[in-house]
């Protein structure tokens, strides 16, 4: 299915997931990915999110005053002798640590976005998630194209912060979109012009019940949160993880041992 620059893809297992990636961005590096744990999710920012539950009509005063208590409050929490930060990278900061900010997750590894769309939640409401997928090289020549029709809050930048603070970044090949908290990019890319014969963002859905055998399966690619998260946080969310998977191994070894499978039952 396409729309406009943007096609959808539903595959209903683990083998057309890995299958579909492989197809698709084995050898478009340009694209970067996003996985949301609920297949009907925007993709939004978290001050986009919060500000729609403010019934105001000067929310760019509340998001400058937002930035400014931010830049307050975390002086002298960065440790001794810490380097200025510019706005982008002080939003990425305060991403990292739960901030609410106009920018959105996005990451270079195709896998390490399904692992975030599989560990978003236990249960995802619809019974499907999504594997998102944007082409960087496009976002400058939609820019451009709402820059000769005179819209400016339309703009998406591409951030890729080097700041020492956030080593998860690094471990997840991590980077940010940013876009005007009155804008998403599904939005932004459905409204932009055709261009050219490849998609500028592609949403992949794949449902639920596949949950357990990916995390397994990404598990041996050294995807999981004990190597996404370098900190005690990973080491405890990891160690959750193997024990609410231990029925679920444990049934797969039954099976095993008694030589069926899962198309058999």
């Amino acid at each position: 299915m396409a729309l406009s620059n943007i096609e959808i893809k539903k595959v209903d297992d683990w083998d057309n997931l890995r299958y579909t990636i492989n197809k698709y961005f084995a050898h478009w590096p340009e694209y970067i990915f996003r996985g949301q744990a609920q297949d009907n999710w925007l993709l939004e920012s978290t001050l986009t999110r919060a500000l729609k539950k403010i019934n105001s009509t000067d929310k760019e005063d509340i998001v400058a005053e937002h930035y400014r208590r931010f830049r307050l409050e975390i002086r002298g929490r960065r440790g001794d002798n810490p380097r200025s930060l510019n706005e982008n990278e002080t939003w990425a900061l305060g991403q990292h640590f739960g901030l609410y900010t106009p920018l959105l997750d996005w990451t270079e590894s195709p896998w390490v976005g399904i692992f975030f769309a599989l560990t978003g939640s236990e249960k995802s409401e619809t019974g499907y998630r999504a594997l998102w997928a944007l082409h960087t090289k496009d976002i400058e020549s939609i820019n451009t194209a709402y820059k000769s029709k005179g819209i400016t809050n339309d703009m998406v930048e591409l951030i890729e912060p080097i700041i020492d603070e956030n080593s998860r970044l690094v471990n997840q090949r991590g980077l940010f979109t940013k876009i005007h908290f009155e804008n998403e990019i599904e939005k932004w890319v459905t409204n932009a012009p055709d261009l050219g014969d490849w998609i500028t963002l592609y949403k992949i859905t794949f449902p639920d019940s596949l949950r357990q055998r990916a995390i397994l399966y990404l598990n041996l690619m050294n995807i999981n949160h004990s190597s996404l998260f370098p900190d005690l946080f990973g080491s405890s969310k990891f160690t959750n993880q193997r024990l609410l998977q231990t029925a679920y191994l444990d049934e797969l070894k039954r099976k095993d041992l008694d030589g069926t499978t899962d198309d058999e039952e």
